[in-house]
């Protein structure tokens, strides 16, 4: 097992490589000048050496491409032009919301997948089986975003003044907020602390945060907005379960022992 996973890290270097090649290539692509789309058309001559000095961008191209490189194994991901911060710390903030979509992705997956697996198999050669594995087939070739932009533009926007009507982005609604749950124990000696970061990044778990504080209306509303993009989320690999959950069950529903239960009189529940 120690093997297998350090080949498999072994083989992952040259592909991290070539991925870092290939972003260099295509950010180097891209028409225009750096210096004026990120400190705007009216910046001098003077200002733009300035600023290709700073970041590196009068040097060799092979230079440029070490420096990128040697910053990205640092995690040294810059400043963000739009939110002039450091990425990093925009990553870590955003990161939980990243957990919460994807473990309810995950779990809407698992459950509806399973759940229609066995169901198309018991179902076998019925139009309940054909559609269920139309629609399989369907969710593996259908484009996460454009799913995503078709269900915010139907409960979004055609369902807007209906109960159907779901929000198409943000975490909470307008005008409302979640309080951190350390603020709201009466934890507040340990803001601006090493300790307070790290509890705010679990406090950045809305779900969480307004489950173990008990706020009930920011728990219910963060959960209305996780609907769509957890249905997004979720299509691919539940219907690649759902696939997989079938074949297995009819594999195993045509052994010889379930056909000789069968044939003895058993029920098919008992089976």
């Amino acid at each position: 097992m120690i093997t297998y996973i350090l080949k498999r890290l072994l083989i992952s270097i040259p592909v991290l490589f070539g991925i870092l090649l290939v972003t260099f290539v295509l950010a180097r692509l891209i028409p225009g000048d750096p210096c004026k789309a990120i400190l705007g058309e009216k910046a001098t001559v003077e200002v733009c050496e300035k600023f290709e000095k700073r970041f590196g961008l009068d040097k060799p191209i092979h230079t440029q491409f070490l420096l990128y490189s040697k910053k990205i194994v640092l995690a040294d991901f810059g400043n963000s032009i739009r939110f002039s911060r450091p990425v990093s710390q925009i990553l870590v903030e955003r990161f939980p919301v990243t957990i919460e979509l994807a473990l309810g992705g995950l779990v809407v997956a698992i459950l509806a997948g399973v759940s229609l697996g066995i169901i198309s198999a018991l179902k076998h050669n019925t139009p309940v089986d054909v559609g269920t594995m139309v629609l399989a087939n369907v969710g593996i070739s259908m484009p996460v975003f454009w799913l995503g932009l078709m269900l915010a533009y139907l409960f979004g926007l055609l369902l807007k003044d209906t109960i159907f009507w779901l929000p198409p982005s943000g975490r909470l609604t307008a005008g409302l907020s979640s309080i951190p749950f350390f603020e709201v124990w009466g934890w507040e000696v340990l803001k601006g602390t090493t300790k307070s970061k790290f509890l705010e990044f679990f406090a950045n778990h809305y779900i969480f945060n307004a489950l173990i504080t008990g706020n009930w209306e920011i728990f219910k509303d963060a959960i209305k907005h996780m609907i769509l993009p957890v249905i997004a989320l979720s299509t691919i690999p539940m219907a690649i379960i759902a696939r997989i959950t079938r074949s297995s069950l009819l594999e195993v529903l045509g052994r010889d022992y379930i056909r000789t239960a069968k044939a003895k009189g058993v029920k098919s529940k008992n089976v």
